[in-house]
């Protein structure tokens, strides 16, 4: 295989099985995404380290194995990105703060590790926000990452490196963490598919925690197969990270059959962009064309909620940074000093949290006694500008901030640690919007089918 176009529109899935029959070099592949990066890194800044070197030597080896006849990998000589929240043996991770602006670790969190055994090549590490604590990648070390459809627009996050990467092609999948958002957002905003598992699924040994109650690893890419792949090849139970799980389904579309969808309204659909609302209805008449049972189901409100999941983070990510940041306040950007300096929240505060998020969670779990699958926006409407600090929606008597308005759809199910997948569908004024598939508890392959049924709304 040759030309930079045709090695341009490859998915994943379609690489790596030209790589496996010997049509595609992972050496050629690996230097034509290099130039990806080179071209489109000075106005997009995805990546906070390029890592040519590591690169090149990994797809040596791959193509190498590839001339043996060796037994191959999911991924191997696929190259991707990892980010620079999880540990890279050797290569720089500075968890997107200036406090680790030297940190070499020595050891490779076991995602990365399971992706080399899958024989990926590592191009380097993606940008975050200061430790994954915000939905913007904006980061006090970096700088901002940019959206990838239009200069300062946010790309989303907290894996906002991630999406705007493999939105360019400047990787051809990337593994990311999501803690109320962080990969279906940037998947989102960006224009790709973000995929994050059912909880338990991946260890995060050796990614940096930001609220260990919420913390998810997840995957981007250009498809629905593309992110089931990865996650697959860094999925299951692992000695070093007690809340892994073993199940024994693969993570890839399963059958849906005639499944049963509730396509979230009330409450799902308050703060939305009309946009978004037109993209949500197509979505829905998509899975109802392709023989699913879909109803409209209204979501009772919840009005504590939008800021639930961000007081239990404020109180987590603050048990693990307070400290450090009252020793050493100089070495957090502005972000994080903002969050640091607000008090602790109280018992009686965290009390009313969690009530919110248990009643949150039960009525989501109930809907999904008697549906397969839950179909709504991921985030109610198209990238903010860089800098933006609320937004204005039809309807709503004032400006929501930020950060409520990105995880408002999406941190529930960190809450429950149900699976979903951000899948693209379509534009508004040129900016991607997305909808996400949620499944039940474990019922992964069912999202992720539900969610390969609405790909190609975006074209």
């Amino acid at each position: 295989m040759s030309g930079k176009a045709q090695l341009d529109e490859l998915t994943l899935v379609e690489a790596a099985a030209a790589i496996r029959a010997g049509e595609l070099s992972p050496v050629e592949l690996t230097e034509r995404i290099l130039e990806r990066i080179a071209t489109t890194e000075p106005s997009l800044q995805a990546y906070a380290l390029v890592d040519e070197e590591g690169a090149r030597a990994a797809a040596a080896a791959a193509e190498r194995a590839v001339r043996r006849g060796d037994t191959l990998g999911s991924l191997h000589g696929v190259p991707l990105g990892v980010k620079d929240l999880f540990d890279t043996d050797g290569l720089r991770t500075t968890y997107g703060s200036p406090r680790y602006a030297k940190h070499v670790p020595e050891r490779d969190a076991t995602a990365v590790a399971r992706l080399r055994a899958a024989g990926a090549v590592i191009l380097g590490k993606h940008t975050t926000h200061e430790f994954a604590w915000g939905g913007r990648t904006d980061s006090a070390f970096y700088g901002p990452t940019h959206n990838p459809h239009r200069q300062g627009h946010i790309a989303g996050g907290s894996s906002g490196g991630s999406g705007a990467s493999v939105a360019a092609g400047s990787c051809l999948g990337a593994i990311g963490t999501d803690t109320a958002g962080s990969v279906r957002i940037p998947g989102a905003l960006s224009g790709c598919v973000g995929f994050k598992p059912s909880r338990g699924r991946i260890s995060l040994a050796g990614v940096m925690p930001l609220s260990s109650t919420l913390d998810h690893v997840g995957a981007l890419a250009r498809t629905v197969a593309d992110a089931a792949v990865i996650a697959d090849a860094i999925a299951g139970p692992d000695p070093a990270d007690a809340r892994t799980l073993r199940l024994v389904d693969p993570l890839a579309p399963g059958d849906v059959g005639t499944a049963r969808v509730a396509v979230l309204g009330g409450w799902a659909t308050e703060v939305l962009h009309p946009g978004v609302r037109y993209a949500l209805d197509g979505a829905a008449r998509t899975l109802a064309d392709a023989g699913l049972d879909v109803e409209t189901v209204d979501l009772p409100g919840e009005a504590a909620m939008p800021h639930a999941v961000l007081t239990r983070i404020l109180f987590e990510a603050g048990l693990l940074h307070r400290s450090a940041f009252e020793a050493e306040p100089a070495s957090f950007g502005a972000d994080l000093t903002e969050l640091l300096a607000l008090p602790c929240p109280a018992p009686a505060e965290l009390a009313s949290t969690e009530a919110a998020i248990a009643r949150f969670s039960a009525q989501l779990l109930g809907l999904l006694e008697r549906y397969d699958t839950l179909l709504l926006p991921t985030v109610p409407c198209p990238a903010p500008r860089l800098g933006q600090r609320s937004i204005a929606f039809p309807g709503v008597a004032e400006e929501v901030e930020i950060e409520d308005v990105l995880t408002r759809l999406t941190s529930p199910f960190n809450a429950t640690g149900l699976p979903a997948v951000s899948v693209p569908a379509g534009f508004v004024d040129g900016l991607p919007v997305a909808v996400q598939a949620v499944g039940r508890p474990y019922g992964d392959p069912t999202a992720l089918g539900v969610a390969a049924l609405l790909e190609g709304r975006s074209a």
